[in-house]
């Protein structure tokens, strides 16, 4: 397959536009995260990131800051101050689901963490997302 002159400069100024095109993405991306208020900014702990209940964790993930944060039950309940419910144990993938419709789950979630349960041994793993 031979590709003709007018072929190539027609490939070569779809590159130029799909890079421009980049370009504008990544400036736009890079003024939102400068202004972006939420919850994932570092300036301050986001009180309103935390349930009450929960806030031990919320700031144990705020401040670990960590992408991967590994803690067995055990842990969590020395951070939280309190045994987890029985749900935790009977219902993990449940419990451990990343909804809002859970209030504890805000505790992990506005701060850019998602929660994963290691059945077989009892952990949870908060991975932060980054984009």
């Amino acid at each position: 397959m031979q590709l003709e002159l007018s072929d190539i400069v027609k490939l070569y100024n779809r590159i130029d536009e799909l890079e421009k095109r980049v370009a504008q993405l990544e400036e736009k991306f890079n003024v939102q995260q400068s202004t972006n208020t939420s919850c994932v900014e570092r300036s301050a702990f986001p009180v309103e990131c935390a349930n009450s209940k929960y806030r031990a964790l919320s700031e144990f993930l705020y401040e670990s800051w960590e992408k991967r944060i590994v803690l067995s039950y055990e842990q969590l309940e020395d951070i939280l101050g309190f045994a987890l419910p029985a749900s935790a144990h009977n219902l993990p993938q449940s419990y451990w689901a990343n909804t809002e419709y859970h209030t504890y789950a805000k505790s992990w979630l506005k701060l850019g963490y998602k929660a994963k349960v290691d059945l077989e041994n009892k952990k949870v793993v908060f991975e932060r997302n980054l984009y």
